[in-house]
């Protein structure tokens, strides 16, 4: 297992870590460095 560090504001990201296990798709729209990257809409909200 791989630790990768992460600050976007991702779906993936929990304290400040990568928790995605499963690889199963990626993101349409390549817009970090992270092809795995998803928008996470609640934390949007709250900022």
């Amino acid at each position: 297992m791989t630790t990768i560090n992460c600050s976007s504001n991702c779906i993936h990201q929990k304290d400040g870590k990568c928790s995605l296990d499963n690889v199963t798709m990626n993101s349409a729209l390549i817009t970090t460095d992270c092809i795995f990257y998803e928008e996470d809409r609640k934390k949007k909200k709250q900022n």
